[in-house]
Formats: structure tokens, C-alpha cells, sequence
């Protein structure tokens, strides 16, 4: 589906296409290949397109009169790599989204919810590619959020000694967003950068504002998934510190039980050895000795560790 837009949003046919009027196209991969030589792209940019085997990282790159990228996009409220792609072609006074592959459609209502906000009256290139590319950090500050409390919340566990058996599975899953996050951001970067050079020179200058405003909103969102990362290591490296203390209480206080039941193993092998004229060993009260001594050297212990902090 093609648009013109002239005070309001007026649909049009590919062959009533004027590249005089400022026109917004969104088309399939299959309308792609039948149309791109109607706009003068190249084909090698229909099959970048087509390449399946593409993953995360976009691309944006520039010809002679047209700028042109792809988009990998990402479930920001589930944090899942959907795997949905779109292809950008920007020429003068025109914006074509191709929808290489959209799973649940959101790409396509993301665009249309951006329509939504535009002035037509006052509508620009500049300002009809920066809303499409501003929808797509939509709600990012809150996912950043609630990912750093999630981070924040292992973190006030470790500090209660409240270690969750999940929390390598846990921590290693928060992670793998930040990472597909960081990943998301770089393209979306790149693709600013491009557009805010303005190096074939479609754009008008004053409105290059719009550009150097997404990129620094992208810059920002980058670095805050990169010190969430760093918190998550320092998180990470608290976990480990917590169990080391752990297992180093558990064998200090074996080591003391050792140390203290250690004088009445010696005690009961001396004792043990029943020689003929061993002392005590025909006393009446030689049994109860034994016990009495054994439960000093006990008492004996257990005070010493204690003076000494060990208990």
C-alpha cells in the first residue's frame, strides 16, 4: 500500500506514484521485487532482503540517490528475539518500508499507531522516518526498568543469604536480553548515524534535528543496557563471594567440631587398649571419670573457640 501525503493521508496505486509528493509505502517482499525498479533500487538490495540467513544485526547502506537498511526487530515486552525484519528505503520525498517478515504483525501497527501523532499539515521525510524509528524504542526506558529491578532483587537476596537454586539459570537469563538489547541498539545506531550524515544529501539540513535526537535517545538507552550488564556481573560476582562464605563457615565449623571431639578420640583409643595394669582400669569410679573428663575437654573447647571468635 502506497500513500501520499498532502494535509492528510491520501491512498494510491504504484502507478499513481508522483516523486514530486512526499510518498510513504508499505509493501511485502513480493511487491518489492515486482516494483524496485519503478523507485530505481538496486536489485542487490532486493536480495539482501531475501537473505534468510541474516540474524540479529541489521545493516544501512547508501547508494547513489537513496539510502537503504535493514531492521531487525526484537519483543521488547517478552524479551524474545522474534526474528521480524524490515527493509528502509528513503530517497527524496519518499519512505519505503518493505515487511520482509513480521510474526505478530506489530511492525506494521507500530507504524500506523506513528501516523497517528504526525501533523500532516506539517509533514516532512524527516519527520515521518523519525516517528517510524521513534516507535520502535517504545517503552524501552520501562523494560530497562523493570530489568534492573529484577537485577536489584537477586542482589537484595544475596544480601539476606536468601540464594535461589534458579539463580545461575536466573542471572544468565537476564543477561541474554541485555545482550540481544545492546545487540538492537547498535543497528538502530548505525542507522541514525547514517541518516543524521545526510552524505547524498536528501534531507534538509534544519531538519536533521530529528535524526541527532534518535541517535542520542538510542546512545543513552545503549549505555544503560551496558551498566545493567556491569551491575549483573558485580551481581554475578556477589553470588559467587556469598557462596564461598558460605561453604568457608560450613568448613570452619566442621574443623571445629573435629578439633573438639579430637581430644576424646584420643581418650577413648587410650583408654581402649585394656592393659593388664593400666591405671583406673579396676577403679570403680574409673567410667564416670571418664565421662566427667571427657565433658571438661568438651566444655574446655568450646569456650577457647568462642574467646577466640571461632564460633
Amino acid at each position: 500500500m502506497f500513500y501520499q501525503l498532502q494535509d492528510r493521508l491520501c491512498p494510491i496505486t504504484i502507478e499513481e506514484y508522483n516523486p514530486s509528493i512526499l510518498t510513504l509505502g508499505i509493501i511485502s517482499l513480493k511487491e518489492l521485487a515486482e516494483c524496485y525498479t519503478v523507485f530505481g533500487f538496486s536489485q542487490t538490495t532486493v536480495m539482501e532482503c531475501q537473505d534468510i540467513t541474516r540474524k540479529l544485526h541489521g545493516i544501512m547502506g547508501i547508494y547513489d540517490e537513496y539510502h537503504f537498511g535493514i531492521i531487525t526487530a526484537i519483543d521488547t515486552k517478552y524479551f524474545i528475539h522474534l526474528e521480524d525484519r524490515i527493509g528502509i528505503y528513503i530517497k527524496e520525498n519518499l519512505f519505503l518500508i518493505v515487511i520482509i517478515k513480521d510474526q505478530d504483525n506489530s511492525i506494521h501497527m507500530d507504524l500506523l499507531e506513528s501516523l497517528k501523532q504526525i501533523n500532516f499539515t506539517k509533514i516532512s521525510l524527516e519527520r515521518l522516518i523519525y516517528g517510524f524509528l521513534e516507535r520502535l524504542l517504545l517503552n524501552n526506558y520501562t523494560m530497562l526498568e523493570e530489568l534492573e529491578d529484577s537485577i536489584s532483587e537477586f542482589e537484595d537476596n544475596i544480601d539476606d543469604n536468601k540464594l535461589s537454586k534458579d539463580f545461575y539459570h536466573e542471572i544468565t537469563s537476564v543477561r541474554k536480553r541485555l545482550l540481544l538489547l545492546d545487540n538492537y541498539y547498535e543497528q538502530l545506531v548505525l542507522i541514525g548515524e547514517e541518516l543524521k550524515d545526510n552524505s547524498i544529501g536528501i534531507f534538509n539540513e534544519e531538519r536533521l534535528r530529528y535524526f541527532k535526537l534518535f541517535n542520542d535517545r538510542v546512545l543513552r538507552l545503549s549505555n544503560n543496557v551496558r551498566k545493567l550488564d556491569d551491575y549483573s556481573i558485580h551481581v554475578r560476582d556477589a553470588y559467587h563471594a556469598q557462596m564461598d562464605y558460605n561453604l568457608n563457615s560450613i568448613m570452619k565449623l566442621f574443623t571445629v567440631i573435629t578439633t573438639i571431639f579430637l581430644p576424646l578420640t584420643l581418650i577413648v583409643g587410650w583408654y581402649g587398649m585394656n592393659f593388664t595394669n593400666m591405671p583406673e582400669l579396676g577403679w570403680k569410679m574409673g567410667y564416670p571419670f571418664v565421662i566427667i573428663l571427657s565433658i571438661l575437654v568438651v566444655i574446655i573447647n568450646i569456650l577457647y573457640f568462642k574467646r577466640k571468635k571461632f564460633l
